[in-house]
């Protein structure tokens, strides 16, 4: 009875000193204060002893900032939390928090041992379904004109449109995805790609029925050439140069990559299936 009473004991306190990496989570364009609470309280659920930091800020149209700001202020919020986890922490970023995880993992000095990119547009974004959403008075193929020029640059979406058949424009107005994908020769290229091959595991989740990324392959880093047809990640010319180590990663078997059928966008973050098949596996 003692070594069973031990045994039950040691258990326990094993579970209990049983440290997990924390978790921060950074919300979409458009999110309010409480549209991450279902994900993290089924972490908190299903994984416990997670702690979990939803970052607080930028809700509603605060969220059309420009890209840079958000990196800077997201950052700022994540670095107490970052500080005093010895062990690393766990990112996820979902729809347009996604592209700014991404700013933040490139661009910072950071301890984020895993990326869960949750339905985000990394390699861009070219739907009117999506533009209805936030500029319902524009179309895909004209908003370029607008999206493609200095003061546009100051809303965040114009951050990482990227039009294919207007390419020369998307590289000379663009101060965020190309900078990021490191197609832009930059004083910062050599330490973006430093920063990004930090990461111990890079999860992309998306689907084609996502409805609102466009194209949905985006979300596993595919896009569309001038044609319109998908160029899938490993075609991809960032991809093969391997511009912000990218390749690397795939090579060095740190990428895991879901397709999800049946989700819609505003759905990922609610779906028990994609949150216990494709988040909490990679909490440990």
């Amino acid at each position: 009875m003692r070594l069973q009473f031990f045994l039950v004991l040691s258990g326990i306190l094993m579970l209990t000193c049983m440290a997990y990496k924390p978790v921060i989570i950074i919300h979409g364009v458009w999110d309010l204060r409480f549209s991450l609470n279902f994900l993290a309280e089924q972490i908190r659920q299903y994984h416990i002893g997670t702690e979990v930091h939803i970052i607080d800020i930028l809700h509603g149209w605060r969220s059309l900032a420009p890209l840079w700001y958000q990196v800077k202020k997201f950052h700022e919020q994540m670095l107490p939390v970052m500080q005093k986890a010895s062990d690393g922490v766990i990112l996820i970023g979902y729809s347009q928090g996604g592209v700014i995880s991404r700013g933040i993992v490139e661009t910072t000095e950071h301890n984020i041992t895993t990326f869960i990119s949750l339905s985000s547009p990394q390699a861009g974004q070219y739907g009117d379904d999506f533009l209805r959403l936030i500029f319902p008075q524009y179309i895909k193929e004209t908003v370029y004109e607008v999206f493609y020029s200095r003061i546009g640059q100051r809303v965040s979406v114009a951050n990482y449109w990227n039009d294919p058949h207007h390419q020369a424009l998307y590289y000379k107005y663009s101060d965020y995805l190309p900078y990021l994908n490191n197609e832009i020769n930059d004083s910062y290229s050599k330490e973006y790609r430093q920063n990004f091959l930090k990461l111990k595991k890079l999860v992309l989740i998306g689907g084609p029925d996502d409805g609102v990324i466009t194209p949905w392959q985006s979300s596993h880093f595919g896009y569309f050439d001038s044609e319109e047809n998908i160029t899938e990640m490993r075609d991809q010319i960032f991809y093969q140069q391997d511009l912000f180590g990218l390749h690397t990663l795939d090579k060095g078997g740190r990428i895991k990559i879901y397709e999800v059928p049946g989700v819609y966008h505003t759905n990922w973050h609610h779906n028990m299936s994609v949150i216990k098949n494709c988040i909490l596996p990679w909490l440990d």
